[in-house]
């Protein structure tokens, strides 16, 4: 018994499975060679970014102050005096127009494509919402102007305008938040819809009430992706839009015109004035701070709804 019990005891004592150190060291050198070439990656395509953030700084500094951005452009050439605050106004009212009119639509196509619809007709609105991403810009643009802005032929009449514009980007904004809203929906876990139809619950009832809270997360992703995507676009609003130095009277229209950060950019950077090409990086500057503070609105809106609701 003595015997049986020392070789239980030196059994107890060595591993179950034995400790390979070389193994472990060379999996510790990999490791490190690839945490080394993930730095230097983020390095090499980072540095341009914060290069060109950088320069944008270093030569537009002496403009970005509260009255560049709380006064309109003046002077000859236009802007040579004033600020850009058309631009920043008009940019809120393209974000407006186009999210009221992407957001509702996105949603329901993702929640559409991930519960209700049937599986031939979700293949082909999946085809149509992965070919509307890919569409360029300066397509939806000749589109906008022909279903939005012209006063000849079939479409709307709009004229050059905040409508016309927003509504254009709307179209750019959608298939991307159809596209997230599907993808967080897919992610909740069977039991949670399961559990709400076996409480007696309608399918309706369990998409308000457990799918929506539940994949929140995913869909205000999906709306801050399709946001970040249309600040900046300029292509759309030249054939729908674009540009107006003053404040818009309306949003349709001779008076409906807004200006846009990204299209005073453009502008400002291709006139031969060197004092609007420093404004025109300023104006870089603040609209990164523009993207800055959206986004985090948006997060605020999502962590405040995912909190009280």
């Amino acid at each position: 018994m003595a015997e049986l019990a020392n070789i239980k005891k030196d059994d107890d004592s060595m591993p179950i499975f034995p400790i390979n150190r070389g193994y472990i060291k060379r999996k510790k050198f990999y490791n490190g060679i690839a945490v080394f070439f993930a730095v230097m990656a983020f390095i090499i395509g980072a540095f341009p970014v914060f290069h060109i953030i950088y320069k944008a700084v270093a030569l537009g500094h002496k403009y970005l102050n509260w009255r560049f951005i709380s006064t309109l452009p003046t002077g000859f050439p236009i802007g040579a005096q004033g600020g850009i605050l058309n631009a920043i106004i008009g940019d809120v009212y393209l974000i407006v127009i186009a999210s009221i009119f992407a957001i509702p639509l996105g949603i329901g196509s993702g929640l559409y494509l991930s519960l209700f619809g049937k599986k031939r007709t979700n293949t082909f609105l999946r085809l149509l919402n992965e070919l509307m991403i890919g569409i360029p810009s300066v397509v939806w643009g000749i589109v906008g102007f022909y279903v939005f802005s012209t006063n000849a032929g079939l479409g709307f009449h709009f004229g050059f305008s905040a409508l016309a514009g927003g509504l254009t980007l709307g179209f750019i904004m959608t298939p991307i938040i159809a596209l997230l809203t599907e993808q967080a929906v897919n992610q909740i876990p069977a039991g949670y819809i399961e559990g709400a139809l076996a409480m007696g619950a309608t399918k309706w009832q369990a998409t308000k009430s457990v799918i929506m809270k539940a994949a929140l997360g995913g869909i205000f992703t999906g709306i801050l992706l399709g946001i970040m995507n249309i600040i900046g676009q300029t292509a759309p609003l030249l054939f729908t839009n674009y540009y107006n130095t003053g404040l818009p009277t309306g949003i349709t229209g001779p008076g409906g015109a807004v200006g846009d950060l990204a299209m005073l950019i453009f502008i400002y950077i291709h006139e031969p004035s060197r004092i609007l090409h420093i404004k025109a990086e300023a104006a870089s500057v603040v609209l990164l701070f523009f993207i800055f503070a959206v986004d985090l609105g948006l997060r605020l809106i999502n962590y405040l709804t995912r909190k009280f609701l």
